[in-house]
């Protein structure tokens, strides 16, 4: 069968500037990071005497650009992992780097020029969305079907996967991967602050606020000075204090809409005004930075917490914090806290995509075919090696049959930035090298074990459907409103998020009941009315069929639990 392709280069040929025209989407920090994944590579044709032997492809892929390339190792797009994959690879690959948080805007100039790369590796749904509405990609159902093994295989196993990847018209249009469900963001507090002051873990927003000021007023690390804060609000902080009120409205993740006692989904100001109010209660309070409002992605917060000046911090599972803070202060002890209670409910935190989207191939890729080839060596167990423990030798030695990364700060430099290579790798919870669950302690340092026993503890605070997600689902499951109602919507978001932020600072002369008021009266004009609607109706036609909440539950894996 001949591939789905002529139709849609034609049409892309029509529109493809028009993707500029586009604003970009926000971004969440958020988790860039069950099923069993394939092991075999893809099969070498073999030739015979008057066959020719198969040409090599050569194809364009992209890959993020965080600026965290140690200069010897090169850059981006030529370093020892580019090397490793075209050395090892079926195919040739040019590296095209995007700058991670502006990755958009590059995308839509290299489409708008032609020059958009074969295979589009990006996080971000509603950017993808957008390249499905503008044609710019194209339909993979034939070319899974007749060019590949490994990829095709995982569909075969994890059918999740084909639902979150096919689009309206019924087509698949992108490559997605396992990840299971886990913990993404975490409250962190200091267990040893609570110690030092005679407090238990606070349970309750009320009990939440006045840790938070014994934190800021009781010399809580007995420095003698008045040093310290209690808590953070800016990036994952303040994300995390408006999901203690089931708000789903923060500075990246907008969606205001939940089912009511009806199961009828509307949209809800009263999570707004709640999750605001606690958060101007801690600003007029002195609990927080004043500034906080200056530290747009929270490092900040995260210097302040690993130099001892804040007693709770909204962060991630990141060993680099947790090993900075212990060698700052050997007798600190940072540990998970599950949410405290609100007057709306009991919720989780952020929690990792476990079925996600990532890649896509260009309507003008020249090869498609030798894209498939590529992603089906992703699926490698060579590839799964080295996106785990690096190189070979280099970087991992194996123990009792399994890879364990030297432990030099040479080598934690040259695997410091190779995850983006590796956005289509799937779990394999199978394996018993693999993951951070399967670490022997006689392979860990100190410290690494001690991280895999709080992460054990973040997955049992926050993977139970009694404290759920309080999303409708995760942010890149969300459907797609036409082009006119996402202008409307981001405009009138806007609106809404300034009113609110604005109320959190202003003291008396702004309340958050005002903010709200503001708020609605912005959302009405920005066409808010027919913008819930539509959230209304989809939800109607689709709540039995699209991936939601509640089915991610069915994806957590035991491993993340302790025995």
């Amino acid at each position: 069968m001949k591939l789905e392709k002529t139709s849609w280069l034609a049409a892309a040929l029509a529109c493809i500037l028009a993707v500029t025209l586009l604003s970009a989407c926000s971004k969440a920090p958020a988790g860039e990071e069950g099923g069993n994944a394939p092991t075999s590579n893809t099969p070498k044709t073999t030739a015979t005497a008057t066959d020719k032997p198969k040409e090599r492809g050569k194809i364009t892929a992209s890959v993020y650009d965080r600026g965290n390339v140690p200069a010897e190792d090169g850059t981006i797009e030529n370093n020892r992992y580019t090397k490793w994959l075209n050395e090892n690879g079926p195919v040739d690959v040019t590296f095209m780097s995007v700058p991670r948080w502006e990755s958009q805007q590059k995308f839509n100039v290299l489409f708008a020029s032609k020059e958009a790369p074969d295979l589009i590796l990006e996080y971000d749904t509603n950017y993808r969305n957008q390249l499905f509405n503008q044609q710019l990609i194209m339909p993979l159902d034939d070319l899974i079907e007749q060019h590949s093994t490994a990829y095709k295989a995982l569909l075969e196993e994890n059918p999740i996967l084909k639902k979150v990847t096919t689009k309206s018209d019924g087509k698949i249009y992108e490559f997605a991967k396992i990840n299971g469900l886990q913990p993404n963001h975490v409250l962190w507090i200091r267990e040893d602050w609570l110690n030092n002051l005679q407090l238990d873990i606070p349970k309750t927003t009320e009990e939440l606020f006045e840790v938070a000021k014994a934190f800021k007023e009781q010399d809580p690390d007995r420095n003698q000075k008045n040093d310290t804060n209690g808590m953070a609000l800016s990036f994952i902080s303040g994300m995390i204090v408006d999901y203690m009120f089931g708000n789903v409205f923060t500075i990246y993740e907008k969606q205001p809409w939940y089912p009511n006692e009806q199961d009828e989904l509307v949209h809800d100001w009263n999570r707004k005004l709640a999750a605001t109010a606690f958060k101007k209660r801690l600003f007029d309070a002195g609990l927080v930075d004043k500034d906080f409002l200056t530290d747009g992605n929270g490092d900040k917060a995260k210097q302040d917490f690993i130099n001892g000046k804040l007693g709770i911090w909204g962060g991630t599972l990141d060993q680099g914090v947790f090993e900075t803070l212990r060698a700052n202060f050997p007798e600190a002890r940072m540990i998970p806290m599950p949410l405290p209670e609100s007057p709306i409910g009991s919720f989780s935190p952020v929690l990792q995509n476990p079925v996600q989207s990532v890649g896509a191939v260009n309507v003008l890729a020249e090869n498609p075919e030798a894209v498939m080839e590529y992603v089906d060596f992703m699926l490698s167990d060579e590839v799964r090696t080295l996106a785990g423990y690096g190189i070979a030798d280099e970087h991992h030695s194996l123990v009792d049959g399994c890879p364990v990364v030297n432990d030099s700060e040479a080598v934690k430099n040259q695997m410091s930035y190779r995850g983006d290579f590796f956005m289509l790798v799937s779990a394999d919870f199978s394996n018993p090298c693999e993951g951070w669950w399967n670490l022997k302690k006689e392979n860990a340092t100190e410290l690494q074990w001690e991280m895999k026993d709080l992460r054990f503890a973040a997955s049992e605070a926050y993977i139970n459907p009694d404290h759920p997600l309080p999303a409708l689902t995760h942010g890149e499951h969300m459907p797609v409103m036409p082009a006119d109602l996402q202008i409307n919507q981001t405009n009138g978001f806007k609106a809404i998020h300034d009113a609110l932020v604005k109320s959190i600072i202003s003291g008396n002369a702004y309340s958050v009941e005002q903010a709200i008021a503001d708020g609605q009266s912005a959302w009405k004009q920005a066409n808010g009315d027919e913008i819930d609607q539509w959230y209304a109706d989809w939800y109607k036609e689709n709540k039995d069929n699209a991936f939601l909440t509640k089915d991610m539950y069915a994806l957590a894996q035991d491993v993340f639990f302790a025995k």
